[in-house]
């Protein structure tokens, strides 16, 4: 598995994982007074990441999506954490805590692979 494929894998858990969190954060800030919904603007990372898959994107642009990962951080937004949509969150967590678990077994499966190619057992 190349460098650049496995950066790619880093930084989509990446996103997913951020995502969990922005959306646990929300769900437990829903019932405080004045408290307001957080966001994160994800759609450069995820447009860079469809990129990569086009063939689009080089290993470089990668590396910089997972430094800009690291510095993304969560902004108040408009809309009170009291009517952000419960419903919306806990299905954004649950989405997001599949697509992780989803990307950490292929990458499992993939190195399965090749521990078998390289120890050349069944």
């Amino acid at each position: 598995m190349e460098a650049s494929t496995l950066d790619a894998v880093r930084l989509s858990m990446g996103l997913q994982q951020l995502r969990a969190e922005l959306a646990s954060s929300n769900v437990a800030r829903a019932g405080t007074p004045g408290a307001r919904a957080r966001t994160i603007d994800f759609a450069g990372l995820e447009n860079l990441l469809a990129a990569y898959g086009e063939g689009r994107a080089s290993p470089a642009d990668l590396s910089a999506g997972l430094h800009a990962l690291a510095a993304l951080s969560p902004r108040d937004s408009s809309v009170e954490a009291s009517s952000l949509g419960l419903d919306t969150q806990v299905a954004e967590m649950s989405a997001a805590s599949m697509n992780y678990q989803t990307l950490g077994e292929v990458l499992s499966r993939q190195f399965g692979l090749m521990r078998l190619a390289v120890t050349g057992r069944s």
